[in-house]
């Protein structure tokens, strides 16, 4: 079993899928303990207004600023969360412009040093993905397997 975990929307058994530990935020508990740990943003600009805060930012548009992105790696305590299941629930058109986002944000990270990491957001079971998977989805945005690895990991040190 590897030391990763994954946000999901649904009832499933972290262990059966490679997991240590599933953040369910179907369930009313954890629920409230990702609602202190992850905030969202409808973009890379507002979520720097949070940048001395140590927590998660979800971006609702993956466009980039570059200078925003400085912002938050300068002070290496807001992370930005990618929500994969984005890319695993769009087919097409769409999800060849999500990923062409998420690859550019990434590249911005990488550059300039921001935090990041990354969770399924599966809505049913069908939809949870190894840590093997999420990593190799990773890649296909421009991550290296250890970026990818790293990244999986700081899910846990941001809600554990």
């Amino acid at each position: 079993m590897s030391p990763f975990s994954d946000i999901i929307r649904c009832k499933a058994d972290p262990s059966s899928y490679g997991f240590s530990r599933f953040y369910d935020s179907s369930d009313p508990d954890i629920k409230k303990i990702l609602a202190n740990k992850i905030i969202e943003a409808p973009d890379i600009v507002s979520a720097a207004n949070f940048k001395n805060k140590k927590a998660l930012v979800i971006l609702r548009d993956h466009s980039f600023d570059e200078g925003a992105v400085k912002l938050i790696a300068e002070k290496k305590s807001l992370c930005i969360l990618l929500d994969l299941g984005r890319v695993i629930r769009s087919n097409g058109v769409s999800r060849a412009v999500i990923m062409s986002k998420m690859r550019t944000l990434l590249r911005l990270c990488v550059k300039f040093g921001a935090l990041y990491s990354f969770a399924s957001f599966a809505e049913n079971e069908s939809q949870i993905r190894t840590p093997d998977e999420l990593m190799h989805i990773a890649m296909l945005l421009g991550l290296n397997r250890g970026q990818a690895k790293n990244a999986l990991a700081m899910l846990d040190g941001y809600l554990g």
